[in-house]
């Protein structure tokens, strides 16, 4: 009798949305996991996007995006390590799916150091309050805040609504949201130093209803009028681009 309420939640199909869940790591080879402070997530889900947050014992600030197709999430991720300075940029496979005790987990692939790894998350109760950000750790020149313009692109025709990008930085990370006339909506994170930002993006594209995955490394200058700008190499969908941003002030 004790088992029959495991086996139903095993039979049922997982959420079709993850938006606002929390997960916590219990296992993985590539890590010792603490007990007392484990690494948890935050998802958010809109659509195929999916975005969010992790910090724990080992990450004192992490980002990802991906894209959910059926069961799975393809995500690709930028986080601080705890103990030092060091960014760490990657990509991992999660299949949703209930574990014997009749809790929803994430079970993960990845590959660490050229190595390849699977960690386990659970479900867990969403906290209230998360770990404040500390503007000490801002870039220079600050991102922050900062909202620019699509200019030009090879990938598509600028509008007289381009899409538009707001960014947030700290720790070396930049996470951000865009929108615009070809763009329902997108999210990137990635990592910034020595004037590059190397990032990793996922948008649902209007004319196609299609939600793509891609990467980029971007060029941070700026204007003799002071305003800065990107300009950015991408891949999208395996396809090569080029674009240029420019400040909004």
């Amino acid at each position: 009798m004790s088992d029959a309420p495991v086996a139903a939640a095993a039979a049922q199909p997982v959420p079709d949305s993850i938006n606002d869940r929390e997960f916590i790591l219990v296992s993985s080879s590539g890590s010792a996991v603490s007990t007392a402070t484990p690494t948890r997530f935050r998802y958010h889900q809109d659509g195929q996007m999916v975005w969010g947050e992790y910090y724990g014992d080992t990450v004192a600030l992490g980002r990802f995006v991906g894209r959910r197709d059926g069961d799975v999430v393809s995500i690709r991720f930028a986080h601080r390590l705890a103990a030092s300075e060091e960014i760490v940029l990657g990509m991992a496979s999660s299949t949703i799916q209930w574990n014997a005790d009749g809790k929803l987990e994430l079970y993960e692939e990845f590959e660490k150091n050229g190595e390849a790894h699977v960690s386990i998350c659970v479900e867990a109760d969403r906290r209230g309050a998360w770990p404040e950000l500390d503007p000490a750790q801002r870039s220079t020149p600050q991102l922050d805040g900062t909202t620019f313009i699509l200019e030009e692109s090879t990938a598509s025709t600028v509008s007289a609504e381009p899409t538009q990008f707001e960014f947030d930085e700290n720790s070396g990370i930049v996470w951000g949201f865009y929108f615009g006339d070809t763009v329902t909506a997108g999210r990137c994170v990635g990592r910034y130093r020595d004037g590059v930002l190397d990032e990793f993006f996922v948008h649902h594209v209007i004319a196609s209803d299609a939600t793509l995955l891609g990467d980029s490394s971007t060029t941070l200058g700026s204007r003799p009028d002071g305003r800065l700008e990107l300009i950015e190499e991408f891949v999208l969908d395996g396809v090569p681009g080029k674009s240029v941003c420019v400040q909004v002030v």
